[in-house]
């Protein structure tokens, strides 16, 4: 049975793709009905987003819950961005805080980084920095950018961490290389300061250019400092 849940929820995610939204709403409604959490969940996005059917938040909540207590991980992020600050509808961050957490324990990465954020700011659950930095590495690790930020942030400043300017580098660098143009901006900064990196100033001039590029306006500015220190 799961088999064939599993190809008729397929059939509906290429139905959606595919713009037909009639044929894609029965079917995750019927598979809805039966529990199915993967066609709860996206069900509950087609409410919220009014795509196929009429807009409704309520349904939408309703749909989603019931795929997020059946430990159905996107759908407890989305849950955690429905209680959160980001838009969400209900502004309660304790349980926000308890959503992503449990997205977070079922590797959602991007619930990984906002358990950190309320570790860190004390959003939902009381402050610590050092559980900030727990969830921050899980995601880091796994490649995600605000994260990667965020960890170079508490190894610059020492929250949850000892401070360490070559481990702050190291974490601004892996965001840098996929294409952040803040790291890049920080990346340049630190090659132009000499701080947890050698001093290149050709490599500051680089990282600068790379972000300028993006029309980064920091980055712009520091290329124009660069060159008439160079003058």
């Amino acid at each position: 049975m799961k088999e064939v849940f599993k190809n008729l929820y397929e059939a509906a995610v290429q139905n959606i793709e595919n713009g037909n939204y009639t044929e894609a709403i029965a079917t995750l409604s019927d598979l809805a009905a039966q529990g199915y959490a993967e066609a709860l969940y996206l069900l509950g996005l087609c409410y919220g987003e009014g795509k196929g059917v009429e807009k409704s938040m309520e349904k939408a909540m309703i749909l989603i819950f019931d795929a997020a207590v059946q430990g159905y991980a996107l759908a407890q992020y989305e849950m955690g961005e429905m209680h959160g600050d980001k838009g969400g509808m209900l502004m309660c961050k304790q349980e926000a805080f308890l959503w992503y957490r449990a997205a977070a324990r079922g590797g959602h990465v991007a619930a990984q980084y906002e358990v950190g954020n309320c570790y860190f700011n004390g959003m939902g659950v009381a402050q610590n920095f050092e559980s900030a930095v727990e969830y921050y590495r899980l995601a880091a690790e796994q490649g995600n950018i605000s994260a990667q930020i965020a960890m170079g942030h508490c190894y610059d400043s020492g929250e949850g961490v000892i401070a360490n300017a070559k481990e702050a580098f190291a974490w601004y660098l892996k965001a840098a290389e996929q294409g952040d143009n803040s790291a890049m901006f920080v990346v340049g900064s630190r090659y132009e300061q000499g701080k947890g990196a050698e001093r290149d100033v050709e490599a500051a001039r680089e990282w600068y250019s790379r972000a300028a590029r993006d029309g980064y306006e920091d980055a712009i500015n520091a290329l124009h400092d660069l060159d008439g220190l160079l003058v």
